[in-house]
């Protein structure tokens, strides 16, 4: 299994769970499943969640489920929402696509031709343990005990028997499991509500919140152009924050109030600086020393060392030493706009390439820049940087699955952090100083800020 190709981690279940894909539930449920049905009250709450869909207000309960069809819901619970990604009859394309990036099944398992086949009982066992209990598959397990062991295909034994370890799936009152058996769609609804719960189990409850102002700058310098802003206004402006009585904190702190529900400092603030500029060691880091307060640097990879506006990695490991700077993910190389040739637009979808090549290019690049920062300053990345806030359920996916717990975009707007809600980490609004040079409270007010 190539390193990218990770089982997605339960906090990335649990931020799906908790409110990335949570939309009102639907006043009325499906016609065809009314209250009486075995499984109503798994349906509906897989509907509420917006975990599936039905069509023409049925949900069709007894049909038979396609390959496509239930990996889409594990997608789904996993943290990827296909549904935004792709329409037509081509749909299932991202789903598949990330379960082969995942190693949740193999492009041998889930073709052109058996996608909308009716899944077998033991493909839906491997891909609900691959996708969301990889710690419990043990690969040497060859006892299931069923009586028809010998029926379940051998490379797929270890996921029926974890399956069937943590109950998710059982067998017949005769001993069979039944591997090649079909699953209909109200038995998958069952299944996927079985393994929601015991996912949710050990999850610490939501509780307080928090409003974290999370600032936006570039490049801090005399240029006087673009994106700079003069270091004597940055000053200020740091100044005005410790004069008000706000605290600059690393985003580990904010994974750890929302994991832990370790207490933050009163009146926690951000202060991110977007692609490395050199003039963020030259200008920023003195005033950071000064004033001893903290940044992070969000690294475009392929800008380090060699461009001649970018940081160098010896200061990059002297800033990180100092404790005043932390450094995060801005890609490795999908920072630039080449849509007008019909290419990328940062780490967007190019208009002619296939799922599959979007995400081995995706994580590739990911996992690039995440192993350069850690190889030279020891620390591994926690936070995703969208270039110009573009981004899709995709990258969100792929991003959260190789361990970046937070992710940014370039959306005005004070963010708010919730203990026991990963999602609140996920896509955190920022507020763009790069052209504002007057006072940081009268803006913050003016979009919310309470403290």
């Amino acid at each position: 299994m190539k390193l990218c190709r990770r089982a997605v981690p339960l906090l990335l279940a649990l931020a799906l769970i908790f409110g990335v894909l949570s939309p009102a539930a639907s006043a009325a449920g499906y016609t065809d499943v009314p209250c009486t049905h075995w499984a109503y009250a798994d349906i509906m709450e897989l509907q509420k969640r917006g975990l599936i869909q039905g069509s023409g207000g049925k949900f069709h309960p007894g049909e038979a489920i396609s390959q496509q069809a239930f990996l889409s819901m594990v997608c789904r619970a996993a943290g990827l929402d296909d549904r935004k990604l792709q329409s037509g009859a081509n749909w299932a394309d991202p789903a598949i696509a990330y379960a082969i990036y995942q190693g949740w099944c193999d492009e041998e398992e889930i073709t052109a031709t058996s996608r909308t086949t009716a899944i077998s009982r033991e493909m839906a066992a491997k891909l609900l343990v691959g996708a969301l209990f990889p710690e419990a598959l043990d690969r040497k397990r060859t006892e299931t005990g069923f009586s028809d062991q010998a029926r379940i295909s051998p490379d797929r034994r270890p996921y029926v028997g974890a399956a069937a370890a943590l109950g998710l799936i059982g067998g017949y009152e005769d001993g069979r499991f039944d591997p090649q058996g079909s699953l209909t769609r109200a038995s998958a609804a069952a299944l996927l509500c079985r393994a929601l719960r015991l996912l949710e189990r050990d999850a610490a409850p939501v509780g307080a919140s928090v409003q974290v102002p999370v600032l936006m700058y570039h490049d801090v310098s005399y240029l006087g152009y673009g994106y700079s802003k003069t270091p004597e206004v940055f000053k200020a402006q740091m100044q005005e924050l410790k004069d008000a009585g706000f605290h600059t904190v690393f985003f580990s702190q904010l994974v750890d109030y929302v994991e832990n529900g370790t207490p933050l400092p009163s009146k926690p603030i951000v202060i991110t600086l977007d692609d490395g500029y050199r003039t963020n060691y030259q200008y920023v880091y003195p005033i950071l020393q000064e004033l001893d307060m903290k940044a992070e640097i969000s690294l475009i990879g392929g800008a380090m060392q060699y461009a001649r506006w970018g940081l160098k990695w010896d200061e990059v490991q002297e800033m990180a030493d100092s404790g005043l700077v932390c450094f995060q993910a801005h890609t490795h190389e999908m920072h630039s706009d080449l849509s007008d040739s019909g290419g990328r637009l940062g780490v967007l979808k190019s208009p002619n390439e296939s799922w599959q090549a979007y995400v081995e290019a995706l994580g590739a690049d990911t996992i690039k820049i995440l192993d350069t920062i850690e190889t030279r300053i020891g620390v591994r990345p926690i936070v995703y940087t969208y270039p110009r806030g573009k981004w899709n359920t995709m990258a969100e996916a792929v991003s959260a699955s190789l361990g970046c717990k937070v992710s940014l975009t370039t959306k005005d707007g004070v963010a708010v952090v919730r203990q026991g809600d990963p999602s609140s980490l996920r896509l955190m609004d920022r507020v763009g100083m790069d052209f504002l040079n007057g006072s940081v409270v009268s803006v913050l007010k003016k979009y919310g800020y309470k403290g």
